[in-house]
């Protein structure tokens, strides 16, 4: 996901940490955030005309690096 204007749709004012992705069956944008309740994030926008799912997950435990990056 490239698209900045995408993310903000989806994520709007939200600050912690997300990851946001594709299904492709059915197509649906897939959001996984740290916070539990998950009543505050789309369940569709609109994509150039399209109406998209977006599947929410909350309790996300971003993953840690195994190494330090140099």
């Amino acid at each position: 996901m490239e698209h900045p204007e995408t993310h903000r749709k989806i994520v709007g004012d939200y600050e912690g940490t997300y990851a946001l992705g594709v299904k492709d069956d059915p197509p649906a944008f897939l959001l996984r955030v740290e916070q539990g309740d998950v009543s505050s994030f789309p369940t569709r926008v609109t994509i150039h005309g399209v109406e998209v799912p977006v599947i929410v997950q909350g309790n996300f435990d971003p993953p840690t690096p195994s190494t330090a990056r140099r």
